[in-house]
């Protein structure tokens, strides 16, 4: 029987996934818009140089993810046990950490980064002065993201997704009005556009911290007594740290080298497939905000039988859901981004189906991850499967010497993930012996693939059958889902999951009509 804490959490769960949801929808589309707005305002040669000069600012921002994840894991174990003192020795020993690490990042980015961007990417001579003025304000548009770190990690270990909601939809705006705005810019459109940025970010870094220090008892500073607790912090970042950049480096590292190898205007195809790929990223993220601060107390609560309840849930939810989304935008996507950007090409249309073929694989580690850093066993988890991660830029460089097309950058990337995924379960069995190869592969694995084989092939025979096509778009994006549905409701869950989902659809309902 499923008891009254359980009921609970799963209603929080519910709960939150829908406001996240909301938050996704708006976001998605303000972002995708916005991306019209910039490539018209800078131009594909501009809008590839400043693709190309964040990417080398953004190989640092992998600390964000890296604390945020880790503060939030230490906030999200600590709230299950209710330990006050230590929240707020958290919060403390944090504040140290992301000052002194945003002064090494200042230090390496005002070196080794001017260097790279000086002597390796391919940027007209023309533009050097607007590159270097985008770099600097990147560079300070980063720091202010690290500094809110504690706050923003507060916010999600007390699972408050409606002030998250709220915040970052602002964000979002703020970012479509500096897009938005862009023609209208007095200066340089590139330093224009970069400056807008850097001035959102100041404005919601300050937004975090007022809300932090009003809403959470533990967001206020004093001087750690816990020493150790430094040393727990750090080496959970730093494995972790070791697995983001590994993640980060494949994507912005080939950023790099296809600016290196093929110019900025390659580079603004792949970058144009990258904001595809973040709104990809932006629905997977939504889904596992969700799920993991309760996946977390309940391994600190050592209830297993809820946590792989939610394993096996959050697996299937992140990867059908994401595949109703794929399967009709891969289908449409040369009549998408004519009607998105106006104007496309071969390359763009090609990078952009790969990269959602890259992003749904990749998706596949959030809850095995989740499990991992709630264990706190991740040196033996990130050390070899970022090993193997870190293989795709030499494979990407030696393709792109052999003269290989643009494209194979793809080919890498989604091989890589693919491998590291059977090494992320390996370790996961090692560290969770709860967890089940014989399960995941039969309740989950074999029922995917062929779900999404069965879908690619009836929405095909649909689809061949119209010739018309906003008629062709309208059918993809009503029938492939649907299709996708029924046969995830026929073969991809087992009957205590449907009864679950049930149970989770009366409880939404249950309380909208409460709060009517």
């Amino acid at each position: 029987m499923v008891n009254k804490g359980t009921n609970t959490n799963s209603k929080r769960i519910a709960s939150n996934t829908m406001v996240l949801f909301v938050r996704m929808f708006i976001m998605t589309i303000i972002n995708l818009y916005a991306v019209r707005f910039v490539l018209n305002g800078l131009g594909k040669d501009g809008y590839g140089i400043f693709t190309s000069v964040t990417s080398v600012v953004a190989v640092a921002s992998v600390l964000n993810v890296v604390l945020a994840l880790s503060i939030q894991r230490f906030y999200s174990f600590y709230l299950g046990k209710k330990d006050a003192k230590v929240l707020n020795e958290i919060f403390s020993s944090s504040v140290n950490i992301v000052v002194f690490l945003s002064v090494c990042v200042i230090a390496i980015l005002e070196t080794a980064g001017l260097w790279l961007i000086y002597t390796q990417l391919t940027i007209p001579q023309e533009q050097i002065d607007a590159t270097l003025w985008v770099y600097q304000f990147s560079i300070l548009t980063l720091i202010l993201s690290i500094l809110q770190i504690p706050y923003t990690a507060a916010v999600f270990a007390h699972e408050d997704m409606k002030v998250y909601t709220w915040i970052s939809t602002i964000e979002c705006l703020l970012k479509f009005a500096a897009a938005w705005s862009i023609v209208y810019a007095f200066i340089n459109s590139l330093i224009f556009y970069a400056a807008g940025l850097l001035v959102t970010s100041i404005i919601i870094s300050i937004t975090y911290i007022i809300i932090g220090r009003r809403r959470y008892n533990e967001c206020h500073y004093h001087t750690p007594s816990d020493k150790n607790l430094y040393k727990k912090l750090l080496s959970f970042s730093g494995w972790t740290f070791f697995g983001s950049a590994a993640n980060t480096g494949m994507i912005q590292g080939n950023t790099i080298l296809l600016n290196v190898f093929w110019g900025p205007i390659i580079t603004a195809a792949f970058g144009i497939a990258q904001q595809i790929n973040n709104a990809f990223n932006t629905l997977c993220n939504t889904m596992v905000l969700a799920f993991r601060p309760p996946m977390i107390k309940a391994y600190a609560e050592h209830n297993y039988d809820y946590l792989n309840k939610l394993f096996s849930v959050s697996n299937k939810f992140i990867f059908y859901l994401l595949l109703m989304v794929a399967i009709p935008i891969i289908t449409e996507m040369e009549t998408i981004l004519s009607l998105w950007l106006n104007n496309t090409s071969t390359e763009i249309v090609l990078f952009s189906r790969l990269i959602i073929v890259y992003v749904i694989c990749l998706a596949m580690n959030n809850p095995i991850t989740i499990i991992i850093q709630a264990s706190g066993r991740v040196k033996a988890y990130h050390l070899p499967v970022e090993t193997t991660t870190l293989f795709c830029l030499p494979i990407t460089w030696l393709l792109f010497s052999s003269k290989c097309p643009a494209y194979t950058v793809f080919y890498s990337m989604i091989g890589v993930v693919i491998i590291a995924h059977a090494v992320r379960c390996v370790c996961l069995k090692r560290s969770y012996p709860h967890f089940s190869y014989q399960e995941y592969i039969l309740s989950f694995i074999l029922p995917a693939i062929a779900i999404t084989g069965l879908s690619i092939f009836t929405s095909h025979l649909i689809l061949e059958q119209i010739s018309k096509q906003i008629l062709h778009l309208l059918v993809a994006f009503t029938c492939i889902p649907i299709i996708i549905i029924i046969l995830t409701y026929i073969l991809g869950i087992s009957k205590r999951e449907r009864e679950l989902l049930k149970n989770l659809i009366r409880q939404i309902v249950y309380s909208k009509s409460c709060q009517k």
